[in-house]
């Protein structure tokens, strides 16, 4: 199950990772680690299944919450302001979001300010 934790500070992969953490709560990644290692997908974070084509946590997120099947979430207004920790996107801690207002995808965490962490937990507790 995931939740949309706010953060306090600037959106770095160290702040959405202790904002989850502080909430007993997991992390995902910018990819979704079904498919094995990758650059973006390390140890630490969840691996989820499912059955689309693609990897990416927001676009997996945005079809099944807002049925979109291409773009990269930031159409799917319950993504808005949402980050991900994202291992090797830019150089330096930024974590990776969309805004839907802007229509945006791939906005540098370090840049932004008191959004919201993608957090997960299992279910049942």
């Amino acid at each position: 199950v995931f939740y949309k934790v706010p953060v306090m500070g600037a959106m770095t992969n160290t702040n959405v990772k202790a904002t989850c953490e502080a909430a007993g709560m997991r992390y995902p990644c910018y990819d979704s680690g079904s498919n094995g290692p990758s650059s973006y997908w390390v140890p630490g974070c969840i691996t989820y299944e499912h059955t689309y084509s693609y990897y990416n946590t927001h676009q997996v997120l945005a079809r099944k919450l807002c049925g979109l099947v291409s773009g990269s979430g930031s159409e799917c207004q319950a993504l808005d302001d949402i980050f991900v920790f994202c291992p090797n996107c830019w150089d330096g801690d930024s974590a990776w979001g969309v805004d839907f207002d802007s229509n945006s995808g791939g906005l540098q965490g370090a840049n932004y300010n008191d959004m919201y962490a993608l957090c997960a937990a299992e279910w049942p507790w």
